[in-house]
């Protein structure tokens, strides 16, 4: 059963899909999550999803969500961009009401629609969201860009200038 991710689907939809098994997949363009793109040094790219709708206990409506994608974020020690590569896969019941969240069998994320609806492109958002790291820097100081290595033979030079001033010059 084809469908979009940009589509609205009501409670009575997600529980067919699950009811048939269903699975939902594309690409979508970063540019066109706005929550998301606010938080990258670019919007170039693309997420790959999927997203199977099953049951569990033949009452509630599961999703397994799986994307990847790689991020460009501003490493906050040398400004300059990062890639940031993000494979994730969770497994969410979705609820009509934060009530119900609690009677959620364990091990599934809680999802409460947002008018007894869901619309999958959001999911993914969210899920691209807080896989984000809360100080994006490179791993080494070695990967950073142009600033950090002036800024480290600035150092460098300056303790070098130090260690070689006559005594009192200090």
């Amino acid at each position: 059963m084809p469908g979009s991710l940009h589509t609205w689907y009501s409670f009575s939809w997600l529980d067919m899909l699950a009811e048939r098994q269903s699975v939902l997949s594309g690409e979508i363009e970063l540019k066109r999550l706005a929550r998301l793109r606010d938080m990258l040094h670019a919007d170039d790219g693309s997420v790959t999803a999927k997203l199977r709708f099953t049951k569990h206990s033949g009452a509630w409506v599961i999703v397994e969500l799986e994307c990847e994608a790689t991020l460009a974020l501003r490493c906050q020690r040398c400004l300059e961009p990062m890639l940031h590569a993000v494979e994730a896969r969770v497994e969410l019941g979705l609820v009509e009401s934060a009530s119900m969240a609690a009677r959620l069998p364990e091990g599934y994320e809680p999802v409460v629609l947002e008018r007894e609806r869901l619309m999958p492109a959001q999911l993914i958002e969210d899920e691209l969201i807080v896989s984000l790291p809360l100080m994006p820097k490179h791993a080494r100081p070695e990967e950073c860009g142009g600033l950090v290595s002036q800024r480290s033979e600035a150092s460098t030079k300056a303790a070098w200038t130090l260690d070689c001033a006559p005594p009192g010059k200090h």
